[in-house]
């Protein structure tokens, strides 16, 4: 399994039940892969931020406009390609 497939599965088991095949796959995955470990504790962060905060937060926070400027866009998609002709 490869770290896509790996956060691919991270981020499906959020909602829905994996099969026995995918679970053994990617635990087995994350237990060598330091980035897709990090990535699942990241999940793991988010989600019990998103659970343990308040209505009138979450209500700011997708009402919020922010944005990226150009730049830093164009500076996260540059990382992006790099990172993903590493792998």
């Amino acid at each position: 399994m490869n770290c896509k497939h790996a956060t691919k599965l991270l981020s499906e088991a959020q909602e829905r039940q994996l099969s026995k095949s995918e679970t053994f796959g990617l635990r087995f995955h994350v237990l060598i892969c330091t980035a897709c470990r990090r990535f699942n504790k990241q999940l793991q962060f988010l989600r019990t931020l998103l659970t343990q905060s308040s209505p009138k937060i979450l209500a700011a926070v997708y009402a919020s406009d922010a944005s990226l400027s150009p730049v830093r866009r164009q500076k996260i998609k540059t990382l992006l390609i790099q990172a993903a002709k590493e792998n």
